[in-house]
C-alpha cells in the first residue's frame, strides 16, 4: 500500500490534536504506520476571541519559572528547563510566539522495520517513504517478504528529552551485519539483538547523544513509543483568559491592588471600575463639604459610601492598605500572580450563570420546585456553598508549552519547548500552541466556615489565628501569597510542624473534593472521566468540572445534571467512601489510587497531586477528622 500523509480519515479536531498530536510525539496513523508530528501549521481562518499575547507568554514564562525552582530544590544547580529562555533574559517575551494550530505535518518514525517471516525476522533501517508512490512497510531486503511488515514499536527516551529509534548494532564481534530482536521476554533488560548470520547475542542499549544534556547519566530508557512517559505534553489550563480589552485594564499600574484591595474590600466595585478604567469624576464642592460633616458627626458609612462614589482612590493609600493586609509587596511578581488568580475568578462570577435562585424561581411545576428546595441542604451536608452553578459559556484557553520524555515532572525529566518558525520566512522562535473554547462547566465554591472548622478540628491551625487574618481565605493567601505557590505543589506531604503542611492539607482537601465530585458526575452526565475535566481555584475555595477539549460533544448535558439530578450527583460523592483495593488502598495509600480518587491525566489538573480519602472520610484510626465528618 503507497504512503499516504494525507489521508483524510485522520481529521481531527484542534483540541484533539494537542492532547494527541503535539510535535515530536509519536502516534499509530489510521494508515498502518507508525508517524512522527513534525510541526503544527496556523490556523489563518480561526474567527475565537483575541486573546492577549503578552498573558500568555507571561504564564507560560511562570510555568517555566516554577518547573526550573523545582528542578533546583531536588537537584542544586540543575536547569531542567535549559533550551527556554532565561529568568533573568529582561527581553525573554521576544523569543516566544503563539499560534493557533490549524494544520499538523508529520512523517513516518521509526524507519526501523522487522521482516514479518518467522524464518527472517531481519530489523533494518529503511528509507523515507516517498508519499503515492513508495509502498509502506517495505519488502524485507533479505528474504524479499512483503506481507505484515512492521516498524518497530520500541524506541529509546532520555530524560533531557532526547529520543532515538531502537536501532540494531551496526555488526557483531565477528563482522557480521544483519540482526533480529528477540523481544519474547517480559523486560526490556532481558531483550537481546541476535545476529541472524552466527547467533551471537547483544544487549539492547542505547546512549544519548545531545550536546544540551545535562545528566552524567547518558543511558536511554527503552519504551513503547506509545507509552506514557515516552512523551508528556506539558502545558496549562487557563479559564477566561486576558483579552485584548482585558489586557488594556490590566496595563493600569493600579491594577495589581485594585484586584486585591476589591478582594479585601478595601474599595467598592464602582471605585475598582473607575481605577481600571482610567476614569476621573469631578466632584463638586458640596459634595466634599457634605463628606466631612458626615464624617465629623460620625456618620461613617454614609460618608464612606460619598466617597466611594465621588472621591477617587489614592495610589500610595491603597497600595499600602492592601500590603498590610496580605503582608505582600504590591509591585511584586507574587502579587501580580495572586491578582491574576483572584480576578480570574471574579471575572467568571461576572460570566453568565444559572444558579439554584434562578432554578426556584423559573421552576416550570411544584414538583422541580420542591427538587430545587432541597438542594441547599444536601449541598449544605457535603461542605458546598449555596452559590453552587452552572457557567454556560466558560471560557477556557489550553496552553501547550512543552513536553519532557522519561518523567512526569521536574525531579524527573527536562521541559522540552517547541522551536520553530510561525510562518514561512519567519525567525525561529519559542513556540506556544494555545487552544482557546467555550465549555459549560458546574462551579462548586466550598463552605468556607466549614473549612475552618475542618482546619482547626485536624489541628492545622488556630480558631484564633484565623480570626485574627479576616477568615480562611486570607489566611491561605497570608500563608500562600509570598512562597509563589511553592506550598500548593509539593509532591509529598510535609512533616509535621513545617510551615508549608496546613496549606499543602487544604490544596489536598480541595483537590480530593473536586475528584470525587468529578467521579459521581461521570455517573449521571453522560460523560466518561476521560471526557471531564477540573478547575481548580485555591485563593477562593472552589473547583469547576467541564468537558475538555478532547470529549465527545454532548450539548447540555451539565446544565441537564443541575436541572434534575444535583441534589443526587452530591449524595453519590459523599456516599461513595470505598474503593475497590480497600482495605489495601485506605490503610497504605491514604485513600488514593486509581481505583478511587486517581483520575486519567487528561481530567487532573495537578498529575493526581495530594488525593487522599482521608480528607474527606477521616483516617481508619480516628486521628484525621475527614471534611464529611458527621460531627464535623
Amino acid at each position: 500500500m503507497a504512503f499516504n500523509p494525507r489521508d483524510d480519515s485522520m481529521n481531527r479536531a484542534r483540541g484533539q490534536v494537542l492532547y494527541r498530536y503535539r510535535p515530536g510525539q509519536t502516534f499509530d496513523h489510521d494508515g498502518g504506520y507508525t508517524v512522527q508530528v513534525l510541526q503544527f501549521g496556523r490556523d489563518d481562518e480561526f474567527d475565537g476571541p483575541t486573546l492577549d499575547r503578552s498573558h500568555l507568554v507571561q504564564e507560560a514564562t511562570r510555568f517555566v519559572r516554577r518547573w526550573r525552582a523545582t528542578g533546583r530544590a531536588y537537584s542544586a544547580g540543575a536547569d531542567r528547563a535549559p533550551e527556554f529562555p532565561a529568568d533573568e533574559d529582561r527581553l525573554a517575551d521576544r523569543h516566544y510566539e503563539v499560534v493557533v494550530p490549524g494544520k499538523v505535518f508529520c512523517r513516518v518514525w521509526p524507519r526501523v522495520v522487522r521482516c514479518a517471516s518467522g524464518r527472517c525476522g531481519h530489523v533494518w533501517t529503511a528509507s523515507d517513504p516517498r508519499p503515492g508512490t513508495d509502498d509502506w512497510p517495505p519488502r524485507c531486503p533479505t528474504c524479499g517478504n512483503g506481507v505484515g511488515n512492521r516498524q518497530l514499536q520500541f524506541v529509546f527516551a532520555h530524560r533531557c528529552g532526547e529520543i532515538s529509534p531502537m536501532y540494531p548494532p551496526s555488526k557483531c564481534p565477528r563482522g557480521h551485519t544483519r540482526f533480529r530482536l528477540d523481544d519474547r521476554a517480559s523486560r526490556f533488560r532481558d531483550f537481546r539483538w541476535e545476529c541472524t548470520t552466527c547467533g551471537f547475542p547483544l544487549p539492547v542499549q542505547w546512549s544519548c547523544g545531545s550536546s544540551t544534556c545535562g545528566y552524567p547519566d547518558k543511558l536511554m530508557s527503552p519504551l513503547l513509543h506509545s507509552a506514557g512517559t515516552t512523551y508528556v505534553g506539558q502545558g496549562l489550563t487557563l479559564v477566561n483568559v486576558t483579552t485584548t480589552e482585558e489586557a488594556a485594564r490590566q496595563s493600569n499600574p493600579l491594577y495589581t491592588a485594585a484586584v486585591l484591595g476589591r478582594w479585601l474590600g478595601e474599595i467598592t466595585e464602582d471605585e475598582f471600575r473607575r481605577i481600571t478604567d482610567g476614569n476621573t469624576v469631578n466632584v463638586p464642592d458640596e459634595v466634599v463639604d457634605s463628606i466631612r460633616v458626615m464624617e465629623e458627626a460620625g456618620l461613617h458609612d454614609q460618608a464612606r459610601a460619598l466617597r466611594s462614589r465621588f472621591l477617587p482612590v489614592e495610589a500610595d493609600h491603597l497600595r499600602d492598605r492592601v500590603g498590610k493586609a496580605l503582608s505582600l509587596d504590591v509591585e511584586s511578581d507574587d502579587a501580580r500572580g495572586l491578582a491574576a488568580e483572584l480576578h480570574t475568578y471574579r471575572r467568571v462570577l461576572n460570566l453568565d450563570r444559572l444558579g439554584i435562585p434562578r432554578l426556584q424561581r423559573e421552576a416550570r411545576n411544584p414538583e422541580r420546585r420542591a427538587l430545587y428546595e432541597r438542594y441547599p441542604s444536601v449541598l449544605a451536608s457535603a461542605g458546598l456553598a449555596q452559590d453552587t452553578c452552572l457557567v454556560s459559556d466558560l471560557p477556557i484557553t489550553y496552553l501547550a508549552i512543552g513536553y519532557s520524555r522519561a518523567g512526569f515532572s521536574p525531579e524527573e525529566a527536562d521541559l522540552v519547548p517547541y522551536r520553530g518558525r510561525a510562518a514561512r520566512g519567519a525567525p525561529e522562535k519559542t513556540l506556544l500552541y494555545a487552544h482557546p473554547t467555550e465549555a459549560e462547566a458546574l462551579l462548586f465554591p466550598v463552605d468556607q466556615e466549614r473549612i475552618s472548622r475542618w482546619l482547626v478540628r485536624n489541628e492545622l491551625v488556630s480558631r484564633s489565628t484565623l480570626k485574627e487574618v479576616g477568615g480562611v481565605a486570607r489566611w491561605l493567601v497570608h500563608q500562600v501569597g509570598a512562597s509563589d505557590s511553592k506550598a500548593l505543589s509539593h509532591e509529598s506531604r510535609p512533616e509535621p510542624g513545617d510551615p508549608d503542611l496546613p496549606v499543602h492539607e487544604l490544596f489536598g482537601l480541595l483537590h480530593s473534593l473536586s475528584h470525587q465530585m468529578l467521579r459521581a458526575l461521570a455517573v449521571d452526565s453522560g460523560y466518561s472521566e476521560t471526557s471531564l475535566s477540573e478547575y481548580l481555584f485555591p485563593y477562593d475555595l472552589a473547583f469547576a468540572v467541564y468537558p475538555n477539549a478532547g470529549s465527545d460533544f454532548s450539548l447540555g448535558a451539565l446544565r441537564t445534571v443541575l436541572e434534575q439530578n444535583l441534589d443526587a450527583v452530591v449524595t453519590r460523592a459523599v456516599d461513595n467512601d470505598a474503593c475497590l483495593y480497600d482495605p489495601n488502598c485506605m490503610i497504605t495509600n491514604e485513600g488514593a489510587d486509581h481505583g478511587c480518587l486517581q483520575l486519567p491525566e487528561t481530567a487532573c489538573q495537578s498529575w493526581n497531586r495530594n488525593l487522599s480519602r482521608w480528607h474527606l472520610f477521616g483516617s481508619p484510626d480516628g486521628s484525621r477528622i475527614g471534611y464529611w465528618d458527621p460531627t464535623l
